[in-house]
């Protein structure tokens, strides 16, 4: 009896490998089984186990595996089953790390099967794991359609902790010191927002981080006029990543409202995440990794269902404690879109679970643009078109980092569906100008679209809807009312276009069900009655 207090009281050093192919089991290098019995603790493992970083934040795991308590038993429960596995797992209690945010694997004390040309285990991804949780079986049958969805981790080395760190640099700025000090301000604020970044000052402050210069300072400019110029490099490749320079004037150099330094400041933002994002590519034997939201979020603004799932897996796995609160907001994004695009085949659960995703954010990081206005979108579309849901949302949203667009996008929407048209288009023509030349402009130019059909400025709308449908080939809501624009005009031609598009972009689609059904994602073109089939039928040979 006193050898196995002494064997439960001893740390193994050998590795535990973790069978996720076919039924799920846990056993160290001598073939001894740790497989705990408890289903929650088996899901627990695996949810962690298929995470790139093995790290999943706790707040993730609840929702996964308690979805339909509220937090405080969610909470209790992981505390519960982390008890339980430890004293499962005895010996080898040590590989299972927890933190007050985070529960995680030690990379080099497991091995995980999955699906590897190593693994000889055949059969299907956790087999006959059943946890009666509805979010967990949706992630569940998500990664069983979707081979290797994420890459399986097996021995990997211990993190080095690289990490993208953004070291702003400037000059004092003589007589526009405060501008130079308003304008570095902005730019920490909008890179860190993204909740990827670390931002420093200190040039000496970089540690095993991957850095990026980026420099503001003012530069001689035409006529003698002093310009703002920002610069962003790479210094370990010393390449120069973006560069642009801005010449106004500005009435109070403490408050930035110059649309144009504004949008240079966003731009700066955007080719940063770009060059981020594809890092992979730029140095051999990088340990930095790719920004996440700069490969996310193009997937969630592509309206493909197959997209938006990898995009979801994507934000979880790579959820911690420094992004949580933007990542749930891209997540109540993509609850949006599923609801509205008719996606899921459980709307009302959708629309549950974009509220809580949206809530959730916004309790994390309630100053946060990103996070602010991508929950304002959530709660105004889930609400379907209730703008008093995320006005308050979306006016913060811009008072909190007017050089965001989305931000602006989101305001531009509530006052759309309030009926407030003036200010949807006025909004929505400051986040076109703030996007312009960034992978955002057509999501913006869209918004200004929609906001000056509904002005009924349709010659306004379809220009601008016609410059987002020519930036985003695979973008469907514009060419929707492009189509409804066109048919109207009688330019049949143009219509039978577009018309073809949409047939090859949506699986399904017909005339009948754009013009008849009426969750069709056209409200605006129905509420100016549009829609009678007399326009149409001109086209009903194509659809």
């Amino acid at each position: 009896m006193g050898f196995d207090w002494v064997k439960q009281t001893l740390e193994y050093t050998g590795t535990l490998t973790l069978q996720l192919t076919g039924p799920f089991s846990v056993t160290d290098e001598s073939g001894v089984d740790f497989t705990p019995r408890s289903r929650k603790a088996q899901a627990l493992l695996a949810l962690i186990a298929t995470s790139t970083k093995l790290r999943r934040s706790r707040t993730w795991l609840q929702d996964k595996l308690w979805s339909q308590n509220d937090a405080a038993q969610g909470s209790a429960n992981l505390r519960q089953t982390l008890t339980t596995l430890r004293k499962t797992l005895g010996p080898y209690a040590h590989v299972l790390e927890a933190t007050r945010l985070d529960v995680a694997l030690s990379p080099t004390a497991v091995e995980i099967a999955w699906n590897s040309a190593e693994n000889d285990v055949q059969g299907e991804f956790l087999e006959g794991l059943d946890v009666s949780d509805p979010e967990f079986e949706t992630w569940l049958r998500v990664m069983r359609g979707k081979d290797k969805v994420v890459e399986p981790v097996r021995s990997v080395a211990a993190p080095s902790g690289t990490r993208w760190k953004v070291v702003l640099q400037h000059e004092g700025g003589g007589e526009h010191a405060a501008l130079v000090q308003s304008c570095v301000d902005m730019v920490a604020r909008v890179l860190r927002e993204q909740g990827e970044l670390e931002i420093t000052e200190d040039p000496r402050d970089v540690g095993e981080d991957r850095l990026v210069s980026v420099y503001v300072n003012m530069v001689p400019g035409p006529k003698g006029v002093s310009s703002l110029r920002l610069v962003a490099q790479d210094l370990q490749l010393n390449r120069q990543i973006w560069a642009q320079t801005w010449s106004g004037s500005i009435t109070n150099p403490y408050e930035l409202q110059d649309l144009d330094l504004l949008g240079m400041i966003f731009q700066l933002q955007s080719e940063l995440s770009r060059y981020m994002a594809q890092s992979r590519n730029l140095l051999e034997g990088d340990g930095a990794s790719p920004l996440v939201l700069g490969a996310a979020i193009p997937r969630i603004f592509s309206f493909q269902p197959e997209e938006l799932d990898q995009a979801a897996l994507m934000l979880s796995d790579a959820m911690d404690s420094r992004n949580a609160a933007q990542f749930l907001g891209w997540q109540a994004q993509i609850a949006v879109i599923n609801l509205i695009e008719q996606f899921t085949d459980a709307p009302e659960a959708c629309v549950e679970q974009g509220k809580m995703l949206a809530a959730k954010a916004i309790e994390m990081d309630p100053m946060n643009s990103v996070v602010l206005s991508t929950a304002a979108n959530a709660q105004v579309l889930l609400d379907r078109g209730d703008a008093s849901a995320g006005g308050d949302l979306a006016k913060l949203a811009v008072q909190v980092n007017p050089a965001n667009p989305l931000a602006w996008w989101a305001y531009a929407n509530v006052a759309i569906y309030a009926g407030k048209t003036d200010e949807a288009l006025k909004s929505a023509r400051v986040a076109s100008r703030l996007a312009a030349r960034t992978p955002l402009q057509f999501w913006c130019d869209f918004q200004l679209g929609l906001a000056a059909f509904k002005a009924g400025d349709f010659n306004a709308a379809r220009r601008a809807l016609e410059t987002s449908a020519s930036l985003a080939p695979q973008f469907r809501p514009p060419r929707r009312y492009l189509l409804a624009i066109y048919a109207n005009e009688k330019e049949f031609d143009k219509a039978a276009r577009v018309l073809v598009q949409l047939k090859k972009l949506e699986p399904g689609f017909s005339l009948d069900h754009f013009v008849n059904d009426p969750n069709y994602p056209i409200s605006l073109v129905r509420k100016r009655n549009m829609l009678s089939w007399n326009q149409f039928q001109h086209l009903s040979t194509i659809g």
